[in-house]
């Protein structure tokens, strides 16, 4: 498959949900292509190409264009679930037709700065076929915490799901009969597919594993309703991008809000309170008030 191919299908993909559920027609997307010299090359967009284009997008991503038979014009099906951008099928969207987007604006490719993931990413397609095929992983682990350069562990796992956090990949599975437990593929050696199958549970989902976590620690820490007051100019930023699913806004006032949460108070959110600063105050749960407490008076008499 090649770099070309895959450009076509993002472009595609993007054309047709950009047309909304009304659709496009086979005629304006091709007019849409010839427009597009980088894409087209100046070359005519034949129908049988394009319905191949409309196979291989349902098959290697999962999105449906369908027809409107009345009006022969073409639509995403199922846009609802693109719709979610917590979802793979939403974000996997929102990366395509960034990728689409800068494509057509490579001149100003100078000018635009994104965030890199900068390692572990060259695992990604072994871990992602082993999890498409349901194959065993094996690798070699060695966490940070391990000061020792020739110390490293041996794992055989079974993959379940894959994310990032931190611009770091991450990888839960299964190895024996321990707990789920999560891998970061930066800190991954020697990988490699294993011709052993397993089977993932029927009742297995990824996002209600996470679900009352912060980031990739699920700990023993039982979920709870934390409060968090932040002044009226931070909140800004939690209103537009919260920072996790279960964030509510139970107050506003003209200097401050008060926001809910629901979730573990691990170590990962609580290094999230405190990058937040003197802009945010935890009312509620007090174990965790006094936490962020001790840590800031620890930071204080280091930095003092």
């Amino acid at each position: 498959m090649t770099k070309d191919l895959i450009r076509k299908y993002i472009w595609l993909i993007d054309t047709v949900n950009q047309a909304g559920f009304e659709g496009i027609t086979f005629s304006n997307i091709r007019d849409k292509w010839m427009r597009n010299d980088l894409l087209s090359g100046g070359e005519d967009y034949p129908k049988r190409s394009f319905h191949n284009h409309v196979a291989a997008v349902r098959e290697l991503f999962g999105i449906e264009i369908a027809c409107h038979k009345s009006t022969n014009s073409y639509y995403i099906a199922n846009s609802r679930d693109l719709k979610d951008s917590s979802g793979f099928k939403g974000w996997l969207l929102d990366a395509l037709s960034l990728n689409s987007q800068l494509e057509e604006s490579s001149q100003l490719k100078d000018r635009i700065l994104l965030e890199d993931i900068p390692s572990g990413k060259e695992f990604l397609p072994t871990v992602l076929e082993a999890m498409r095929d349901n194959k065993m992983l094996t690798f070699s682990y060695k966490p940070f915490w391990v000061e020792d350069d020739y110390v490293s562990n041996f794992y055989h796992v079974e993959p379940y799901a894959l994310k990032v956090f931190k611009r770091r990949w991450y990888l839960l599975g299964k190895y024996g009969d321990s707990p789920l437990k999560v891998y970061a593929l930066d800190r991954m050696q020697d990988i490699d597919i294993e011709f052993e199958d397993f089977t993932l549970p029927a009742d297995f989902n990824a996002a209600e594993f996470f679900g009352t976590c912060f980031g990739i620690i699920v700990g023993d820490e039982e979920p709870q309703l934390i409060r968090l007051k932040v002044d009226a100019f931070q909140s800004k930023y939690l209103r537009t991008l919260p920072l996790h699913p279960s964030q509510k806004e139970a107050e506003r006032t003209e200097n401050y809000s008060v926001f809910t949460f629901f979730l573990r108070p691990t170590f990962d959110f609580v290094q999230e309170l405190l990058g937040l600063g003197e802009t945010a105050e935890v009312l509620a749960p007090k174990t965790l008030r006094k936490e962020i407490s001790r840590v800031g008076k620890a930071v204080w008499k280091r930095n003092s």
